[in-house]
């Protein structure tokens, strides 16, 4: 039997924690730091459904790394919130 190479997992780690926070950067990217806590409503959403897909394929690395996507989005988000409440 072939392994998968070791650069795989990481790759799918890459790319589980990305999905989510990439949502929160392009929202400030394309607007401003001050609206990126709004990009929250929709990462979580996006890593919700992320997340029951890969329960349901058994894959439960690349759910944590979801979870911690969406983690790292909702810090993110935090931090423009209060950015923008304390400005």
């Amino acid at each position: 039997m072939v392994d998968a190479s070791p650069a795989r997992p990481i790759l799918s780690d890459f790319i589980a924690i990305s999905i989510p926070t990439s949502i929160w950067a392009w929202v400030v990217i394309q607007s401003s730091f001050q609206s990126g806590w709004f990009s929250f409503i929709c990462s979580g959403i996006v890593g919700f459904f992320l997340w029951l897909t890969s329960v349901a394929y058994g894959e439960t690395r690349f759910s944590r790394m979801v979870i911690v996507g969406v983690t790292l989005s909702a810090i993110l988000s935090l931090s423009s919130a209060i950015y923008t409440v304390s400005s």
